[in-house]
């Protein structure tokens, strides 16, 4: 019987590592960690093996701490400590090479009873403050309670920033700002096909007022951090431009157009689409919803579901002055895009996955 390879473990300097049925985890027989090489985890966590946790060094939810004192077995340079989330302490020495991802035995005890994980979640989630009540009470915007992203949000900060820029430019005079409604807004009326498309993208950046502007640049700031970390940055703008573009065309498409024509700005469309999203990825995290001068913090699906029911109310009352259409064609395109692309966001975020697993499964 031909005998396993050994090689060094980081942790003991032993040579002790040898590997495990599968070819990627190897296992130290003197203190028994654990060894993981790239994406290993990762496939583990797709075939509910019995290590449900990974880390990915670039879209990994927790944040690096220091140098580790341990080398990888690969490399043979320092590795990095990190750590799973903000209030929960297990720690992951990574490669900062080649990703390769050790755990010492307790690390390995503590990342398998997952539901660890969901206790730390929860800590965000016990009682609001009153600095959030104050802040709700005089804005009308909810609190987000949610794991800190690992990725800084350029692509978020650069939205909201161009968003600013362009409505401060319109209101440098009244000619620029009809200049910039005229040509960046979407107007369906005696447009070419190249102009419409072109309108279709602009469009998102214009806002008609500071308070327009300032409720889809706060909800855009507090859910787009989290959702573009766990689609990468290029990904996260493509879906949310795309996302801009079909809801001008849901509105367009139901639009009554014996009121005259079109005449639509503003990124409502596509953060509702983020809506969507948020409700399927970031189950566990809470919004704060005002009633009256009582604060209340709701999971997501309750939070869209009221939200969801003003929007509606909104479009079969006929209120105008509201693209409610793109409203609600923006979430349900978010709802559709958050399933379909469920499996490819999980496999890439291992700490999602592991979050939106059912109890059973966890505690298995």
């Amino acid at each position: 019987m031909p005998r396993s390879r050994v090689y060094d473990c980081p942790s003991c300097n032993n040579p002790a590592l040898v590997a495990t049925s599968n070819p990627s985890i190897l296992n130290c027989r003197h203190c028994h960690g654990m060894w993981f090489e790239d994406g290993a985890l990762n496939q583990a966590i797709a075939n509910q093996h019995d290590y449900l946790i990974d880390y990915d060094h670039e879209r990994h939810l927790g944040s690096a701490l220091r140098s580790s004192d341990r080398q990888c077995r690969r490399c043979q340079i320092p590795m990095v400590h990190y750590q799973l989330l903000e209030h929960y302490t297990t720690e992951i020495d990574c490669c900062p090479t080649c990703d390769g991802v050790w755990l010492d035995k307790h690390e390995v005890d503590q990342v398998m009873h997952s539901p660890q994980l969901k206790e730390a979640l929860s800590d965000l989630n016990e009682k609001v403050s009153w600095h959030s009540w104050l802040f709700q009470f005089f804005t009308a915007m909810p609190v987000e309670y949610n794991v800190q992203p690992h990725r800084t949000p350029w692509v978020t900060w650069a939205l909201i920033l161009l968003c600013s820029l362009v409505f401060m430019a319109g209101q440098l005079s009244p000619e620029t700002n009809e200049w910039v409604f005229v040509n960046w807004g979407f107007n369906s009326e005696n447009q070419s096909p190249e102009h419409i498309v072109l309108q279709l993208l602009t469009y998102q950046f214009v806002h008609g007022s500071f308070m327009h502007l300032a409720g889809n640049m706060y909800f855009l700031w507090i859910i787009g951090d989290n959702l573009e970390d766990a689609l990468g940055h290029s990904a996260f703008l493509a879906l949310y431009l795309f996302a801009g573009v079909m809801a001008a065309l849901a509105e367009l498409l139901f639009f009554n157009s014996s009121q005259g024509p079109l005449l639509l700005v503003g990124a409502s469309g596509s953060i509702a689409a983020l809506f969507g999203l948020y409700l399927m990825w970031f189950r566990h995290a809470s919004l704060t919803f005002m009633f009256f001068v009582y604060q209340k913090k709701l999971a997501p699906h309750w939070y869209f579901l009221i939200w969801s029911l003003i929007n509606l109310f909104g479009m079969f009352s006929g209120q105008g002055g509201v693209a409610w259409v793109a409203h609600l064609g923006g979430f349900a395109l978010g709802l559709l895009l958050g399933y379909l692309l469920r499996d490819y966001v999980f496999r890439k975020n291992p700490l999602i996955a592991m979050l939106n697993q059912p109890e059973a499964q966890l505690r298995r």
